[in-house]
């Protein structure tokens, strides 16, 4: 049985959506401005595992969670 992650990194989010590294970057930088706005401590650019869960796997693409909030 496999432990489940409390943080992923910008290249665990990437194997699991499917993108680019570069393109993860945004995706993290957006996740933890979200999270620094809602006075949440940010840990060397990891995204909290219930936070991508709650944010981002409801949506249909990625793309769209970059676009959420411009």
């Amino acid at each position: 049985m496999r432990k489940r992650k409390m943080y992923l990194s910008v290249e665990d989010i990437a194997e699991l959506f499917g993108l680019s590294v570069s393109f993860a970057y945004r995706v993290v930088e957006k996740m933890n401005a979200d999270l620094e706005s809602r006075n949440y401590y940010v840990i060397l650019g990891r995204v909290p595992t219930r936070y991508v869960e709650d944010r981002i796997y409801g949506l249909e693409h990625v793309e769209q969670y970059l676009k959420e909030e411009e």
